[in-house]
Parts: C-alpha cells; structure tokens; sequence
C-alpha cells in the first residue's frame, strides 16, 4: 500500500482521501484552513446539480443518515450536511490549518534526470504554530483548487494598470449580495466584470437588488460580443445551470432595472480611490475609450492553480487531464483544468477512480 498526502481537505481532497482509506492507503490530508472552508465562502450560493452528482456512492454509504440525492442545495448547506461529516469521519487523518510550503523529493532535484525508481516526496508544512516540519509521501493528491487565485480583470490575463493595489478592495468571489452584504451594494454604483455562470448569480442578485433599490445602478462589462453573454448548452441536462444562463442574457438583452451591459469591453485601469471611496474604471467598448466612477467593483473572470508548491517537480501546467509529467502526483478537481471553469464535482469523482486504478495497475506491475 501507498503513503498518500492529499492536499486540500475541499470536496474533492476529502473523496479522495475517503477512496485512499477505504483501499487501506496510508493517508494524511493537509488543509491550510478549515474542511470545506472556500464551500462555505459562497455559502448563500445555490448549486446548479443535483446532490446525487456532488456526492458519491462511497460518501453517501460511510454517512448513517444522507440527503435527497435529487435536493438541490445552497453550498453551505452541501458543506454543513455532507463535508463536514466526512471531515470528522476522516479526522485521524486530517492536518488542518496546516500548510504545505513546498515538495520536492528525497535527495533529489528536478535536473538530476530520470531513475527508474524515484525517491519519495518530501514536503513542508507549517502548522498554525508556525512550527514546520517535513512529511514524506509515495503519492500526492493536489486538490487544493483554484479558488484562493482569482485571475486578473486586465486585458490579455495580466492586471490591469492599479488593480494590483487596488485588489485588496475588488470582490473577486460571489458576494452575499442579497444577504450578509447587502448593505455594502444597496444604492451604490456597481461595476461587474465577467461573463461566467459566476458573473450570471452576481448580476441576478444585483438586477433584484436594484428593483428594491432604485438607487442602485450595474454596470456589467463583458469581453463577449454583443447579445447573450452566456451560450447555452444544447439540452443541459442541468435545469437550474441553463435557468441561470436564460436569466442572465434576458438581464444583458433588457438592460432595464438599472442595469446597463456593455459587451466588448477590455478594462485597462482600475484604480481605488481608497478604502470605501470608490473606483475609477477605465477601458474600450467597441474599440472606443469609456470610463466610470463607481461605488464598488466586482470581477467574477474566474481563478488559476497556483503551482508555486510544486516548483521543484517536473508537473508543467494542468491539462485537463490526471497526468502532470511527475509520477506520482496528480491533479485533481478544478486545479487539474487549469483556468478551465467548466469543472462539476462529478468530474473530480471521475479522476479519483481513474487515479485509484492507474495506482492498482502501477503495483501489479
């Protein structure tokens, strides 16, 4: 059996980590935060698929009492009633808020070339002590997504000129903008950059927002050409996913209840005016210059994999597939998709069984 660090303690970290100990791996999962901690950050958000296709057979049978598999859940609610059970299932072998800093392998550098056997990973890790020690492993799982990394807002996948200042006053994730944080964008001046499933809830939440409050005004700024934003999926087997699609090109088609959308639109300045006074937002629309001041920004332009803990290894960039040039370490979940958003937890299900059989048929060889 193989010794098997999983790295991220999110849906697909704690499956994978589930599937490892049902076989008899060794296995430890290192979670820099809490289990289903960025689950719950959009919390307020409802999912697009059913239960049945976040969950999996296996997780369903090792919990004594499991939800509908057809209900359709609110994230934190996924979290509350499905992640955080398996977490405590899992809780011998779970390192939370528990860093890891870096791998690399035992005695061994990137440029020594190939062996026919490889030594083990050898990672860092810091605890919330700040305390760091060194673990080994025969296999490393990176599960640790995409969500922490939001992609730039800028043209051509580079900041903007002022956003890497301005940044830390930018919302790049689904606000609870009809909840928690409707005070914060209720009778402000809004501009949205994005044409994601992401970018759809925000600008369904805001187009209600300014119906309540007719002071509120949306500016909704997209790379896409003129009319629907979002293509649909022919027959999409995911109602509530084509439902969210329909809803936000109506909003981009009207562009009434205070909503203005603006396809076309490369943004090249984003500058904060300082905490809470604004932004000046500049850019082309249709090839000609615009620019705004605005209340608050929004950039739903969805996330990348940060590689920097595996450096010293021979991974190269996410795929789409499992494989990443490494023997050993695999890509699982969104991080394995690269800056691909099209990832369904399903699909992370699927790598988990597909990496499990390659690992049976490594050993059998």
């Amino acid at each position: 059996m193989s010794r098997i660090a999983v790295l991220g303690a999110g849906p697909i970290g704690l499956e994978a980590a589930l599937y490892a100990h049902k076989l008899g791996h060794g296995v430890s999962v290192f979670e820099q935060g809490q289990a289903g901690e960025h689950v719950g950050r959009w919390g307020h958000v409802r999912m697009f698929s059913p239960f049945g296709m976040n969950s999996t057979p296996l997780g369903r049978a090792t919990l004594v009492d499991c939800l509908d598999e057809a209900a359709m859940l609110t994230s934190r609610d996924f979290r509350d009633a499905y992640l955080l059970p398996l977490a405590e299932h899992l809780k011998p072998y779970l390192h939370l808020q528990t860093t890891v800093l870096t791998i690399g392998r035992v005695g061994w550098r990137k440029t020594d070339g190939h062996a026919k056997k490889l030594p083990p990973f050898r990672l860092l890790v810091r605890n919330a002590q700040n305390q760091e020690r060194f673990e080994t492993a025969d296999v490393v799982l990176d599960c640790t997504g995409t969500y922490s990394r939001p992609n730039w807002a800028g043209d051509g996948g580079i900041p903007a000129a002022g956003e890497i200042a301005s940044r830390p006053q930018i919302m790049y994730w689904n606000d609870d903008i009809l909840g928690a944080k409707k005070a914060h964008y209720a009778g402000k001046s809004i501009v949205l950059i994005g044409d994601g499933y992401s970018a759809a809830t925000t600008i369904s939440s805001l187009a209600a927002l300014a119906e309540e409050h007719q002071s509120t005004w949306v500016f909704w700024l997209s790379h896409g050409p003129k009319g629907a934003p979002l293509p649909r999926i022919a027959k999409d087997i995911l109602r509530e996913r084509d439902r969210l699609a329909v809803k936000a090109n109506s909003l981009a088609c009207r562009c009434d209840g205070n909503l203005e959308f603006h396809p076309l639109t490369l943004v090249e300045e984003i500058i904060a005016h300082g905490p809470d006074k604004g932004f000046r937002i500049a850019g082309t629309s249709h090839g000609k210059p615009v620019n705004w001041e605005v209340d608050r920004v929004i950039a739903n332009v969805g996330y990348r994999p940060d590689l920097t803990l595996c450096q010293e290894l021979r991974t190269g960039e996410p795929s789409g597939d499992i494989g990443t040039g490494e023997p050993g370490y695999y890509f699982l979940g969104a991080k394995s998709r690269g800056r691909d958003s099209g990832f369904l937890l399903k699909d992370g299900h699927e790598q988990i069984r597909k990496v499990f059989a390659l690992l049976a048929t490594t050993r059998a060889t």
